[in-house]
């Protein structure tokens, strides 16, 4: 997935740990619901890049699988549709199941014998106190953005980012994992990083340029997809190659897959980074 579409490569990365090199592919899931939100799911499968087969991302896109979603009193089987607005372009997902905090939602994807399923329950969202814009030393087309909030005890957040020169869905912040501190009181201020997304021409800026309206979100996140996460930033920042990165396997909460399952709490910010 870039950012999210090279989930799928990363995730190969730990088979070459377990040296696993000629086992054959398993489902990887990326997905999520968001409070107020409706679940959306993007399922590929995972290779070893020591693999000869020329092989591209679109090869790896599950079409035809059986995915569903439970709340725990209902259960709804969700649609899968093209989305080239984002990567990869295909998604699974329903209207008929809602984002609550507290409810506890469990996935299950079905595909050509294969069955992997994960359970997330929703934390409740913490509120952002204020988003900034701010100016960049010695560069007039960029800004940093940065957020300030009130963490809780024994929380996990993540920032993410909508930008509709990038994807048409919000992707994870670089960096943008983050827990407080035992004992940490009062609010504290992070830098709302671009997305590193490896299929970018030029070099990595965490900077905004100026002239965009960006959607800036607040999630709160269980203690496994804050891990998952914190991890792939690792992979991200300090792998160097990232197909051949992965010295530390991805956690990950899919039985019998690989990948994540994310219920979050939600809050949204829109801003004009001038």
């Amino acid at each position: 997935m870039m950012v999210i579409g090279m989930m799928p490569v990363l995730v190969s990365c730990q088979k070459t740990i377990d040296d696993d090199y000629g086992a054959a592919s398993r489902l990887v899931v990326e997905g999520w619901i968001d409070s107020d939100g409706h679940p959306t799911v993007m399922l590929t499968r995972s290779f070893s890049p020591m693999n000869p087969a020329d092989i591209t991302v679109g090869d790896l896109v599950v079409r035809w699988a059986k995915v569903t979603i439970s709340d725990g009193e209902r259960t709804a089987t969700m649609i899968g549709r093209v989305d080239r607005t984002v990567t990869p372009p295909f998604v699974y997902t329903t209207a008929d199941i809602k984002g609550r905090p507290g409810k506890r939602y469990t996935v299950t994807a079905e595909y050509d014998g294969e069955r992997v399923s994960a359970v997330c329950v929703m934390p409740e969202p913490s509120a952002i106190g204020r988003v900034d814009v701010l100016p960049v030393a010695s560069c007039d087309t960029l800004r940093e953005v940065t957020l300030t909030f009130v963490p809780e005890a024994d929380r996990c957040y993540q920032l993410v980012v909508y930008d509709p020169e990038m994807s048409g869905r919000f992707l994870p912040c670089f960096m943008g994992t983050y827990r407080p501190e035992a004992g940490m009181a009062g609010e504290v201020t992070l830098t709302v990083c671009r997305p590193n997304i490896d299929t970018e021409r030029d070099d990595y800026t965490p900077y905004f340029a100026v002239g965009h309206r960006i959607g800036v979100a607040l999630t709160t996140i269980t203690t496994e997809v804050w891990r998952f996460w914190h991890q792939y930033d690792d992979v991200t920042a300090f792998g160097g190659n990232i197909f051949l990165a992965g010295s530390v396997p991805l956690g990950g909460n899919i039985a019998g897959g690989y990948g994540v399952w994310s219920a979050r709490g939600w809050d949204y910010r829109t801003v004009v980074v001038d």
